[in-house]
């Protein structure tokens, strides 16, 4: 169907949200028209959160909890779902993933919008688990058919930045934690990043100096 509208030449223009794959077997399409058109495609983010160090030391656990909200609302499939949280080492990203790990291990599965989705989705979370670097922290209800269920991982910055599989999109509740040695290496893993629909920053007054470095940084 999709492709059909694509081609049909009353269509002048295309807007997209979805996989890569799908994004761009649509561009391609669109520019093998006689007349090719525009396709906005807003495809594969993984809307990277961070943990300023303050806020960590300050509400570590709360920012946990209130994480696995976000993560699991509608089994993980709203477009700004946070798959990628950003923090220093230290106390208060442990109280974090520790609050994290134990709101996804009580999760309940959710059913997904199609069959085909619920299996790209189990399919993501195993090839993440057989990545060399990866620790599985916590994993929710185990999913069906046509459920997912949630799943936390952790990695360090170095092998986060040493393999870029680990931040392909996995389209539902799953969300890598990646732990940077300092604020440094934590930018270095923003550089790297591709283009995102969203990110986020969680600070205190007491981060703000550290924060104006990242935030050019993040809106590149």
């Amino acid at each position: 169907l999709g492709a059909a509208l694509v081609q049909d030449p009353r269509i002048m223009a295309v807007g997209f949200t979805g996989s890569r794959a799908g994004g761009l077997a649509l561009v391609k399409l669109a520019q093998a028209r006689e007349v090719p058109i525009p396709v906005y495609a807003e495809m594969s983010s993984i809307n990277p959160v961070v943990l300023m160090p303050e806020a960590l030391k300050a509400r570590g656990e709360a920012l946990g909890e209130q994480f696995v909200g976000s993560l699991t609302m509608g089994a993980g499939q709203f477009c700004t779902n946070p798959g990628l949280i950003l923090a220093i080492e230290g106390e208060g990203l442990d109280a974090f993933a520790a609050a994290a790990a134990t709101g996804v291990g009580a999760a309940k599965r959710q059913t997904m919008l199609t069959k085909g989705i619920a299996s790209a989705y189990a399919k993501g979370v195993e090839a993440l688990s057989s990545l060399p670097g990866v620790e599985k922290l916590a994993e929710g209800e185990i999913g069906s058919t046509t459920c997912g269920g949630a799943v936390l991982f952790s990695t360090t910055a170095e092998k986060f930045l040493a393999d870029k599989a680990m931040g392909d999109e996995v389209f539902g509740a799953s969300s890598v934690i990646v732990r940077c040695k300092d604020q440094a290496e934590l930018l270095q893993v923003l550089e790297g990043l591709e283009g995102q629909l969203t990110a986020t920053i969680h600070m205190d007054a007491a981060d703000e100096a550290a924060a104006a470095k990242v935030l050019p940084v993040l809106e590149r």
